[in-house]
């Protein structure tokens, strides 16, 4: 799993800024696996740029097509170039899969796992290339920038690349695999052009919270798109070095668009000093840089965390009190807790907040005012709650991607 982790890494990575006349990239992630599996044997999921446009169905072997707003939709055409590719990548990885078993004596879920695809800049192809995997381990890379190969194997796979090899994948891909890619890419962008063109303005905050000794002070920036973005935060008007923060990487928000925050934890003696702190942000969307201030008051005040609550818990807070005037009871509180704990998990997994929050004052005590009867459970109850609701949501979100237990 770490290794196709990283694979996403490297999509993300390679993905630049979205432009008609831009760079772009295709990307197929697949996996094949065998063992006791609730999987298909062979799952693939098509990306243009970051955006999923496709998934492979293997009830239908048929490659579907995924709207902009996640939805499933009619057959992907791939063009009968295409297809084959696909078909040649399946019988590829399962002959791989099967060597890997018999050489290794591997057991159980066995899984190869795939990235390949192509990038072009102002619709000249720039590089192809591929990244192999089996249960964790990288077997094989292979990249080509058109005019040179980079290629690298596995000592245990036995995999080697002489003089032949070479020459001939050369001729190979230049001839059929780059062109095949690079057509069925701009293909994609004529029809997604709208989407993977489209400029959304972040959100852009200054949070603060308490922690022993001091504060930390978050610049926060997100539901934007594209992922790439300036953020930078300053104190007194002077950007704070980076070796002070933590954070800074650019997270989806599972609804197409991004995240990213800074956080830099001070003591009291620097709240003392009433410093400003701004939140800057410079991004494809903003005609200028957008900045958003707060300035540090040694008093708890600033430690009061602000707190996000989903409406459906007022909802319920309200027609609780409101059937409590008319009838004089209220439900049984063994009753309501199962009930508010999955609202609590619910509002810390759609508003990603930190488990510790149900260990903050300013959050229990307005929690105390809702409901006075209400034990909140701990971090650890609430960490374990929460794993299984995202694990849950991701496989159902991303269920044509591969979700490991």
């Amino acid at each position: 799993m770490l290794v196709f982790q990283l694979m996403f890494v490297s999509l993300f990575l390679l993905q630049t800024t979205s432009s008609g006349s831009g760079r772009h990239s295709l990307w197929m992630l697949a996996s094949s696996m065998s063992g006791s599996t609730v999987f298909p044997e062979f799952n693939m999921v098509l990306m243009l740029d970051d955006i999923q446009v496709g998934y492979y169905d293997s009830t239908m072997d048929q490659v579907m097509r995924v709207g902009g707003g996640g939805e499933k939709g009619a057959e992907l055409d791939l063009g009968q170039h295409g297809m084959s590719l696909l078909q040649e990548m399946i019988f590829n990885m399962r002959e791989r899969l099967n060597w890997s078993k018999q050489n290794f004596n591997l057991t159980g879920v066995v899984v190869h796992q795939r990235l390949v695809g192509c990038e072009v800049l102002d619709g000249q192809p720039v590089f192809i290339m591929f990244r192999d995997a089996n249960n964790r381990q990288e077997v094989e890379s292979f990249m080509y920038n058109m005019t040179h190969f980079t290629v690298a194997g596995s000592d245990s796979w036995k995999i080697w690349w002489d003089v032949w090899k070479r020459t001939y994948a050369q001729t190979l891909y230049t001839n059929f695999y780059v062109p095949v890619c690079v057509r069925f890419l701009q293909n994609l962008l004529d029809r997604e052009k709208n989407l993977v063109m489209r400029r959304v303005r972040p959100r852009v905050r200054v949070l603060t919270k308490q922690v022993v000794g001091g504060a930390r002070v978050t610049c926060l920036a997100t539901d934007f798109y594209p992922r790439h973005i300036n953020l930078t935060l300053l104190r007194d008007g002077r950007p704070v070095d980076e070796d002070e923060l933590t954070g800074g990487s650019v997270l989806p928000n599972g609804n197409g668009l991004y995240q990213v925050r800074k956080t830099l934890t001070v003591d009291d003696e620097e709240l003392r000093r009433k410093h400003s702190y701004t939140c800057a942000a410079s991004h494809l969307s903003l005609d200028n840089r957008m900045e958003v201030s707060w300035r540090a008051e040694f008093s708890r005040s600033h430690r009061v965390p602000v707190v996000s609550v989903p409406v459906s818990v007022l909802k319920r807070y309200r027609a609780l009190h409101e059937n409590k005037e008319e009838t004089g009871a209220s439900p049984s509180q063994a009753t309501r807790k199962p009930e508010l704990d999955e609202a609590l998990v619910s509002m810390i997994v759609k508003d990603t907040q930190p488990f510790s929050i149900v260990d903050d004052v300013g959050f229990r005590a307005f929690v105390s005012k809702l409901d006075p009867n209400y034990v909140l459970p701990t971090r650890q109850v609430c960490m374990g709650a929460c794993m299984k609701q995202m694990s849950t949501l991701l496989c159902l979100t991303v269920q044509h991607y591969i979700c490991f237990p």
